[in-house]
């Protein structure tokens, strides 16, 4: 469609017409989107996985880290927690019993491994309290404690109380677990009682398996070492060595 334009005092010709294109044509093109498109490249995408995997990998592993770091915590707390119960249980104990029971016959006693004590009641009548400890590292051991067969489990150190009026063990504590110096073997200085004199001298070990128990014996100690957690996951703790004072038999006389 063509409009013809005329300016006040003059008339435009044919030739001079001017001519106005309404059509879509003239929109399209001053208004139309432009035809190329935006989107990442292979390069970038490669790029940006590998970063979010190197982030990914740091978190995880800091993630790891942080449990293994609270799991030897945790194993540490609890292998302080049963040392103090252990040797306070032990040190009273000897602090209270009037005697120290003793066998010259298999099994012998007192052993490094195996501490028999007379202890008081309020009834009147005297409990035996014995500590065991099995050395074996991954087996458990049937023991026979005043003749009632107990599971002692592997390198552990278990306190049985025996009643003899009614025969029968009033009550059996592991309180020790995972005694362990480091060493893969039956390990026989894992724990120990150590006896001595009222001098301090220290009875020897060959003097005590020979059945010479000299009623001399006034002070008793003891030492282990253990450690807690797994060494594959990192939640091993390292080994922790304990060991009680020279714990004297008050109630005992010197000579028994």
């Amino acid at each position: 469609m063509c409009i013809l334009v005329t300016f006040r005092g003059h008339k435009s010709s044919a030739g001079t017409a001017l001519r106005l294109s309404k059509g879509p044509a003239l929109l399209a093109t001053r208004y139309s989107l432009p035809t190329t498109s935006r989107a990442f490249t292979l390069v970038e995408l490669l790029i940006g996985a590998s970063l979010s995997a190197a982030v990914l990998a740091a978190v995880l592993s800091s993630y790891i880290y942080l449990g293994r770091s609270l799991g030897r915590l945790a194993n540490q707390q609890a292998l302080e927690t049963q040392a103090r119960r252990a040797l306070g249980t032990f040190t009273q104990d000897v602090q209270q019993a009037t005697a120290l029971v003793t066998q010259s016959t298999t099994p012998i006693f007192p052993a490094a491994h195996r501490l028999v004590l007379t202890m008081p009641t309020g009834t009147g009548t005297a409990n035996t309290v014995t500590y065991y400890y099995n050395s074996d590292l991954t087996d458990s051991v049937v023991v026979a404690v005043n003749g009632i067969n107990v599971t002692m489990p592997a390198a552990s150190l278990t306190r049985c109380v025996y009643n003899p009026t009614s025969n029968t063990l009033t009550s059996t504590l592991i309180l020790l677990r995972s005694l362990t110096d480091g060493d893969a073997d039956e390990a026989d200085n894992d724990l120990r009682f150590r006896y001595y004199d009222a001098s301090g001298n220290e009875y020897e070990t060959a003097t005590l398996t020979a059945g010479s128990y000299l009623p001399g014996i006034k002070l008793v100690s003891l030492e282990f070492a253990a450690r807690l957690g797994v060494a594959a996951s990192n939640t091993q703790t390292p080994v922790q060595r304990e060991s009680s004072s020279r714990v004297a038999l008050r109630n005992r006389a010197f000579l028994q």
